[in-house]
Protein backbone atom coordinates (compact mmCIF):
# COMPACT_ATOMS: atom_id res chain seq x y z
CA UNK A 1 0.00 0.00 0.00
CA UNK A 2 1.33 3.46 -0.94
CA UNK A 3 2.19 5.66 2.02
CA UNK A 4 0.56 9.07 2.30
CA UNK A 5 2.82 12.05 1.62
CA UNK A 6 3.19 15.69 2.57
CA UNK A 7 4.65 17.71 -0.30
CA UNK A 8 5.90 21.28 -0.24
CA UNK A 9 5.90 23.32 -3.45
CA UNK A 10 8.21 26.23 -4.18
CA UNK A 11 7.35 28.73 -6.92
CA UNK A 12 10.47 30.10 -8.61
CA UNK A 13 11.25 32.84 -11.11
CA UNK A 14 14.57 34.54 -11.93
CA UNK A 15 16.43 33.58 -8.72
CA UNK A 16 13.52 34.42 -6.41
CA UNK A 17 10.66 32.50 -4.82
CA UNK A 18 7.04 33.61 -4.88
CA UNK A 19 3.74 33.35 -3.08
CA UNK A 20 0.67 32.81 -5.29
CA UNK A 21 -3.02 33.58 -4.83
CA UNK A 22 -5.33 32.56 -7.68
CA UNK A 23 -2.16 32.52 -9.83
CA UNK A 24 -1.37 36.15 -9.05
CA UNK A 25 2.20 36.07 -7.78
CA UNK A 26 4.12 38.08 -5.19
CA UNK A 27 7.88 37.91 -4.60
CA UNK A 28 8.90 36.78 -1.11
CA UNK A 29 12.66 36.18 -1.25
CA UNK A 30 15.66 34.25 -2.53
CA UNK A 31 17.34 31.09 -1.20
CA UNK A 32 18.83 33.01 1.73
CA UNK A 33 15.31 34.09 2.67
CA UNK A 34 14.16 30.45 2.59
CA UNK A 35 17.00 29.35 4.84
CA UNK A 36 16.34 32.16 7.32
CA UNK A 37 12.55 31.84 7.52
CA UNK A 38 12.08 28.10 7.02
CA UNK A 39 15.27 26.62 8.41
CA UNK A 40 15.42 24.77 5.10
CA UNK A 41 18.46 22.79 6.23
CA UNK A 42 16.11 20.82 8.47
CA UNK A 43 12.84 21.03 6.57
CA UNK A 44 13.47 17.89 4.56
CA UNK A 45 13.10 15.83 7.74
CA UNK A 46 9.44 16.84 7.88
CA UNK A 47 8.25 16.66 4.27
CA UNK A 48 8.23 13.68 1.93
CA UNK A 49 8.89 15.44 -1.35
CA UNK A 50 9.63 18.89 -2.72
CA UNK A 51 8.20 20.34 -5.94
CA UNK A 52 9.96 23.34 -7.50
CA UNK A 53 8.14 25.07 -10.36
CA UNK A 54 9.60 27.69 -12.67
CA UNK A 55 6.68 30.09 -13.13
CA UNK A 56 8.62 32.69 -15.14
CA UNK A 57 6.30 34.44 -17.56
CA UNK A 58 9.19 35.41 -19.84
CA UNK A 59 11.77 33.12 -21.43
CA UNK A 60 12.97 30.60 -18.86
CA UNK A 61 16.63 30.30 -17.94
CA UNK A 62 17.16 26.58 -17.31
CA UNK A 63 20.78 27.01 -16.24
CA UNK A 64 19.96 29.49 -13.46
CA UNK A 65 16.98 27.40 -12.41
CA UNK A 66 19.04 24.23 -12.03
CA UNK A 67 21.70 26.15 -10.07
CA UNK A 68 19.04 27.11 -7.52
CA UNK A 69 17.70 23.55 -7.45
CA UNK A 70 21.18 22.20 -6.79
CA UNK A 71 21.71 24.68 -3.96
CA UNK A 72 18.51 23.45 -2.34
CA UNK A 73 19.41 19.80 -2.90
CA UNK A 74 22.63 20.30 -0.94
CA UNK A 75 20.61 20.38 2.28
CA UNK A 76 17.29 18.85 1.20
CA UNK A 77 17.56 15.09 0.70
CA UNK A 78 13.92 14.29 -0.18
CA UNK A 79 12.94 13.60 -3.82
CA UNK A 80 12.70 16.79 -5.87
CA UNK A 81 10.19 17.21 -8.70
CA UNK A 82 10.91 20.01 -11.16
CA UNK A 83 8.43 21.64 -13.51
CA UNK A 84 7.91 24.66 -15.70
CA UNK A 85 8.72 24.96 -19.38
CA UNK A 86 9.39 21.27 -20.04
CA UNK A 87 8.32 21.15 -23.66
CA UNK A 88 10.60 18.50 -25.14
CA UNK A 89 12.46 15.30 -24.38
CA UNK A 90 15.69 17.32 -24.27
CA UNK A 91 14.23 19.60 -21.57
CA UNK A 92 13.32 16.55 -19.50
CA UNK A 93 16.77 15.01 -19.97
CA UNK A 94 18.42 18.25 -18.84
CA UNK A 95 16.62 18.30 -15.50
CA UNK A 96 16.72 14.56 -14.84
CA UNK A 97 20.47 14.49 -15.50
CA UNK A 98 21.11 17.50 -13.26
CA UNK A 99 19.64 16.58 -9.91
CA UNK A 100 15.89 16.26 -10.43
CA UNK A 101 14.24 13.01 -9.35
CA UNK A 102 11.01 13.64 -11.26
CA UNK A 103 9.61 16.16 -13.67
CA UNK A 104 6.17 17.74 -13.69
CA UNK A 105 4.51 18.29 -17.05
CA UNK A 106 1.62 20.72 -17.42
CA UNK A 107 1.30 22.72 -20.63
CA UNK A 108 2.87 19.98 -22.76
CA UNK A 109 -0.09 17.73 -21.90
CA UNK A 110 -1.99 19.90 -24.36
CA UNK A 111 0.80 21.09 -26.66
CA UNK A 112 3.14 18.11 -27.09
CA UNK A 113 1.42 15.07 -25.62
CA UNK A 114 3.79 12.56 -27.23
CA UNK A 115 6.74 13.59 -25.02
CA UNK A 116 5.11 11.89 -22.01
CA UNK A 117 5.74 8.42 -23.41
CA UNK A 118 9.07 9.50 -24.89
CA UNK A 119 10.29 10.43 -21.42
CA UNK A 120 8.90 7.38 -19.63
CA UNK A 121 10.39 5.01 -22.21
CA UNK A 122 13.83 6.20 -21.08
CA UNK A 123 13.38 7.08 -17.42
CA UNK A 124 10.33 5.05 -16.38
CA UNK A 125 6.82 6.20 -15.57
CA UNK A 126 7.74 7.00 -11.96
CA UNK A 127 9.80 9.94 -13.30
CA UNK A 128 6.78 11.85 -14.64
CA UNK A 129 4.09 13.74 -12.74
CA UNK A 130 1.27 15.21 -14.82
CA UNK A 131 -0.23 18.43 -13.47
CA UNK A 132 -3.57 19.95 -14.42
CA UNK A 133 -4.56 23.45 -13.26
CA UNK A 134 -8.33 23.68 -12.86
CA UNK A 135 -10.63 26.68 -12.59
CA UNK A 136 -14.28 26.46 -11.65
CA UNK A 137 -16.47 28.92 -13.55
CA UNK A 138 -20.12 28.85 -12.48
CA UNK A 139 -20.60 25.08 -12.02
CA UNK A 140 -18.15 23.85 -14.63
CA UNK A 141 -14.44 23.08 -14.46
CA UNK A 142 -11.94 24.12 -17.11
CA UNK A 143 -8.28 23.18 -17.49
CA UNK A 144 -5.70 25.92 -17.98
CA UNK A 145 -2.10 25.88 -19.17
CA UNK A 146 0.79 28.37 -19.38
CA UNK A 147 0.60 29.50 -15.75
CA UNK A 148 -3.17 29.75 -15.89
CA UNK A 149 -3.16 32.09 -18.89
CA UNK A 150 -4.53 29.75 -21.55
CA UNK A 151 -7.95 28.13 -21.26
CA UNK A 152 -8.26 24.60 -22.66
CA UNK A 153 -11.55 23.94 -24.43
CA UNK A 154 -11.56 20.18 -23.89
CA UNK A 155 -13.59 18.83 -20.96
CA UNK A 156 -11.27 18.03 -17.98
CA UNK A 157 -12.97 14.66 -17.47
CA UNK A 158 -12.09 13.68 -21.02
CA UNK A 159 -8.56 15.04 -20.62
CA UNK A 160 -7.91 12.85 -17.58
CA UNK A 161 -9.55 9.86 -19.24
CA UNK A 162 -7.27 10.24 -22.27
CA UNK A 163 -4.21 10.60 -20.03
CA UNK A 164 -4.71 7.04 -18.85
CA UNK A 165 -3.63 5.90 -22.31
CA UNK A 166 -0.13 7.23 -21.61
CA UNK A 167 2.50 6.13 -19.13
CA UNK A 168 3.06 8.39 -16.13
CA UNK A 169 3.63 8.05 -12.42
CA UNK A 170 1.25 10.47 -10.70
CA UNK A 171 -1.45 13.05 -11.35
CA UNK A 172 -1.57 16.43 -9.62
CA UNK A 173 -4.84 18.40 -9.61
CA UNK A 174 -4.40 22.06 -8.67
CA UNK A 175 -7.33 24.40 -7.97
CA UNK A 176 -6.76 27.90 -9.31
CA UNK A 177 -9.80 29.14 -7.38
CA UNK A 178 -8.38 27.93 -4.06
CA UNK A 179 -4.72 28.63 -4.85
CA UNK A 180 -3.09 30.61 -2.05
CA UNK A 181 -6.36 31.35 -0.26
CA UNK A 182 -5.75 29.05 2.69
CA UNK A 183 -9.49 28.39 2.68
CA UNK A 184 -9.34 24.64 2.14
CA UNK A 185 -9.13 22.14 -0.71
CA UNK A 186 -11.78 21.79 -3.42
CA UNK A 187 -12.63 18.10 -3.21
CA UNK A 188 -15.21 18.30 -5.97
CA UNK A 189 -12.26 18.05 -8.39
CA UNK A 190 -12.21 14.36 -7.43
CA UNK A 191 -15.44 13.96 -9.40
CA UNK A 192 -13.42 14.56 -12.57
CA UNK A 193 -11.55 11.27 -12.14
CA UNK A 194 -12.61 8.15 -14.06
CA UNK A 195 -14.16 5.42 -11.93
CA UNK A 196 -11.17 3.11 -12.36
CA UNK A 197 -8.43 5.73 -12.08
CA UNK A 198 -5.47 3.92 -10.53
CA UNK A 199 -2.61 6.39 -10.37
CA UNK A 200 -1.35 8.12 -7.21
CA UNK A 201 -3.19 11.43 -6.84
CA UNK A 202 -1.82 14.70 -5.46
CA UNK A 203 -4.20 17.55 -4.54
CA UNK A 204 -3.01 21.14 -4.40
CA UNK A 205 -4.58 24.54 -3.80
CA UNK A 206 -6.18 25.93 -0.66
CA UNK A 207 -4.21 24.35 2.17
CA UNK A 208 -3.77 26.86 4.94
CA UNK A 209 -3.44 24.82 8.10
CA UNK A 210 -3.02 21.38 9.62
CA UNK A 211 -6.74 20.52 9.45
CA UNK A 212 -6.89 21.06 5.67
CA UNK A 213 -3.98 18.68 5.13
CA UNK A 214 -5.38 16.08 7.52
CA UNK A 215 -8.79 16.20 5.84
CA UNK A 216 -7.19 15.74 2.42
CA UNK A 217 -4.97 12.84 3.42
CA UNK A 218 -7.92 11.04 4.98
CA UNK A 219 -9.57 10.85 1.55
CA UNK A 220 -9.30 7.31 0.24
CA UNK A 221 -8.05 8.14 -3.26
CA UNK A 222 -5.69 10.96 -2.27
CA UNK A 223 -2.04 9.91 -2.04
CA UNK A 224 -0.53 13.28 -1.20
CA UNK A 225 -1.32 16.88 -0.37
CA UNK A 226 0.90 19.64 -1.70
CA UNK A 227 1.04 23.12 -0.23
CA UNK A 228 2.87 26.13 -1.59
CA UNK A 229 1.46 28.47 1.02
CA UNK A 230 4.77 29.91 2.22
CA UNK A 231 3.34 32.45 4.62
CA UNK A 232 0.97 30.06 6.40
CA UNK A 233 3.75 27.58 7.18
CA UNK A 234 6.58 29.99 7.98
CA UNK A 235 8.99 29.13 10.80
CA UNK A 236 8.34 25.67 12.22
CA UNK A 237 4.84 25.40 10.71
CA UNK A 238 5.62 22.38 8.55
CA UNK A 239 7.43 20.61 11.38
CA UNK A 240 4.43 21.02 13.69
CA UNK A 241 2.06 19.96 10.91
CA UNK A 242 3.87 16.68 10.25
CA UNK A 243 4.10 15.84 13.94
CA UNK A 244 0.36 16.46 14.33
CA UNK A 245 -0.40 14.28 11.30
CA UNK A 246 1.66 11.45 12.77
CA UNK A 247 -0.28 11.77 16.01
CA UNK A 248 -3.49 11.36 13.98
CA UNK A 249 -2.21 7.99 12.68
CA UNK A 250 -1.81 9.16 9.07
CA UNK A 251 0.09 6.40 7.25
CA UNK A 252 3.25 8.41 6.61
CA UNK A 253 6.80 7.17 6.19
CA UNK A 254 8.06 7.56 9.76
CA UNK A 255 11.68 8.70 9.60
CA UNK A 256 14.21 8.26 12.39
CA UNK A 257 15.05 11.97 12.48
CA UNK A 258 18.06 11.63 14.79
CA UNK A 259 19.60 8.92 12.61
CA UNK A 260 19.05 10.97 9.44
CA UNK A 261 20.61 14.05 11.02
CA UNK A 262 23.67 12.05 12.09
CA UNK A 263 24.06 10.53 8.62
CA UNK A 264 23.73 13.95 7.02
CA UNK A 265 26.37 15.36 9.38
CA UNK A 266 28.77 12.54 8.46
CA UNK A 267 28.14 13.08 4.75
CA UNK A 268 28.72 16.83 5.03
CA UNK A 269 31.99 16.27 6.92
CA UNK A 270 33.22 13.89 4.23
CA UNK A 271 32.30 16.38 1.50
CA UNK A 272 34.47 19.13 2.96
Amino acid sequence: MIKKRLIFTLLYSDNFFFQSRNFNIQKVGDISWLEKNYNFKNISYYIDELIILDISRNEKNKENFIKNINKISEFCFVPITVGGGIKSLEDAKFFLKNGSDKILINSSIFENFKIINQITEIYGEQSVVLGIDLKKIDNDYFAYSNNGQKKINENPKKIIQNLQKSNFGELLLNSINQDGTGMGIDYSTLDLLPTKFNKPLILSGGTGNFKHILEGLEKKFVSAISTSNLLNFVGDGLIKTRNKLLSEKIDFPNWDIELLQNLKSIFNDQSK
